[in-house]
C-alpha cells in the first residue's frame, strides 16, 4: 500500500517493559523524550492518558497513583521524535536553489529498493551505524 504524505522517519517504535509493585510512582525510562505525549504508557494492557503521568528527562512519573502490582504490566512505547531531534534547514538561496547536508552519518539508515538518494560528499559513517543500500546511492 502506498504511504501518502512524508515517509516515517523511523522502521520501529523503542519500547520498554517495566513491573509496577503497588507503591512506586517513579520509573528510570530508556529514552530521553520531550513530553509526555511522545510515550504511549499503557497498564495491563490499557492505554493511559497523557494527563495521568508525567515525563521529565528519563524520568517516568504516575505522581500520587502508583500503577499496580504485576509483572511487566506497564509497557512504554516511544511514538515521537526525541526533544533534541532538530531538522536543519537544508536549503540555500531566495528560491532554494542549493541544498546542504552534513559529512557524518550517525544513525542506521536503510536506502529502499525503489529509491534514489543522492549526496555530497565527502560522506562518514559514525562507529557502530550502518547505511543499508538496496537501491542506489550515488556519493558526488
Amino acid at each position: 500500500m502506498p504511504y501518502i504524505g512524508e515517509e516515517p522517519r523511523f522502521g520501529s517504535y523503542p519500547s520498554q517493559i517495566l513491573s509496577g509493585d503497588g507503591s512506586t510512582t517513579t520509573f528510570t525510562m530508556n529514552n530521553d523524550t520531550g513530553n509526555a505525549a511522545s510515550v504511549l504508557v499503557c497498564i495491563d494492557g490499557v492505554k493511559q492518558r497523557v494527563t495521568s503521568y508525567a515525563v521529565s528527562g528519563t524520568t517516568l512519573d504516575f505522581g500520587a497513583f502508583p500503577p499496580p502490582a504485576g509483572t511487566n504490566n506497564i509497557e512504554l512505547v516511544w511514538m515521537g521524535l526525541r526533544k533534541d531531534f532538530v531538522l536543519a534547514d537544508q536549503t540555500l538561496g531566495t528560491d532554494a536553489i542549493m541544498r546542504t547536508n552534513d559529512q557524518n552519518i550517525s544513525e542506521n539508515i536503510t536506502i529502499g529498493a525503489t529509491t534514489n538518494a543522492l549526496t555530497a560528499g565527502p560522506i562518514e559513517v559514525d562507529d557502530t551505524y550502518i547505511v543499508t543500500v538496496n537501491g542506489n546511492w550515488t556519493i558526488i
